[in-house]
């Protein structure tokens, strides 16, 4: 982890829990047709992909478990490509990784490196719209090649003032945003390289917030540590009221009520279809292949025409 964190009482989270004054009795939103919330573990000896029930929390792992990974941080969906990437931390060393979401293997691109091979320390990653992916090493912001890893330096976030370990993009409006762990939620503009406050997630000092996700009815699914029993808790909101009323899911355990550690969530979901193409201008109305040929026809209505000028010039005069 990047973060060393004390135990935490059980008193102490309750305290912190009700300190957020959240209502836990209200049921979380479901999520939109086609959207789903999964997520990777960070164990010692291995990372196994799961999905997440957005209204309960409860994970189901997809396959069988990556065996020789350390710790999985954030990770994007590319919908241009319809293909899961996530940053794997292994021997002190983040590397870019596939992850199959039907059978949940993964497959490894390579170490996250500038060009001279330097490394990047990895925060969290996102990928936009338009298949641009990028990371953050705290405020420093990168965009990254998702063939070979390599990372280039954008510039610096001066609006991020802490660790920021949630990168999301909004499906419906293409707009980036990240997630400090104190709960500010920042704008992001990779061309301008600027990060704007747009709201706090109400967290005391005794809770930090890591992963979001924000799907396509504009809800904001945001991960607190700790959960009450366990590693993570997840949580939403209205991305348009960023922070208000926030619903509890639940904790992101298993159904047996395992947890696997894991501190951030992602979004699937299929690109949405193409718009169906204009209909082709209706034809010109053809005349019936008859075999005859009207350009005689018209050349002799036309001398008709003439002849027809000149007779009445002709008659005009006499009549004068």
């Amino acid at each position: 982890m990047k973060l060393s964190r004390a135990v935490i009482s059980l008193s102490v989270l309750t305290l912190g829990l009700s300190a957020l004054a959240l209502p836990a009795q209200a049921a979380a939103p479901a999520l939109p047709a086609g959207d789903q919330l999964v997520t990777l573990s960070c164990n010692d000896d291995d990372v196994t992909f799961h999905t997440v029930d957005a209204q309960t929390g409860t994970i189901t792992a997809v396959g069988a478990p990556n065996e020789g990974y350390n710790c999985a941080y954030q990770g994007a969906w590319d919908v241009t490509t319809q293909t899961f990437f996530a940053v794997i931390e292994d021997s002190s060393e983040n590397r870019l990784v596939v992850i199959d979401t039907t059978t949940g293997a993964l497959t490894e691109i390579g170490p996250i490196v500038k060009a001279d091979d330097s490394p990047v320390n990895v925060y969290s990653m996102v990928i936009g719209l338009d298949g641009k992916a990028y990371v953050n090493n705290f405020n420093e912001l990168y965009s990254l090649d998702l063939i070979t890893g390599e990372a280039t330096l954008l510039g610096t976030l001066d609006g991020v003032t802490n660790a920021a370990y949630g990168f999301s993009v909004d499906p419906t409006t293409g707009k980036l945003y990240l997630l400090q762990e104190s709960g500010e939620l920042l704008l992001v503009d990779p061309v301008a390289v600027t990060a704007t406050l747009v709201g706090t997630w109400p967290v005391p000092e005794e809770l930090e917030s890591y992963g979001i996700s924000i799907d396509h009815a504009g809800t904001a699914w945001v991960v607190i540590y700790p959960g009450e029993d366990s590693y993570s808790a997840l949580w939403s909101t209205p991305l348009a009221t960023f922070g208000v009323d926030p619903q509890l899911s639940g904790d992101i355990v298993t159904a047996e009520g395992v947890d696997p550690t894991q501190w951030w969530v992602a979004l699937v979901y299929k690109a949405a279809p193409a718009p169906a193409p204009a209909p082709a201008p209706a034809p010109e109305p053809a005349l019936a292949a008859t075999g005859f040929d009207a350009a005689p026809l018209a050349l002799g209505g036309l001398l008709l025409a003439a002849a027809g000028v000149v007779l009445v010039g002709r008659r005009s005069r006499r009549a004068a």
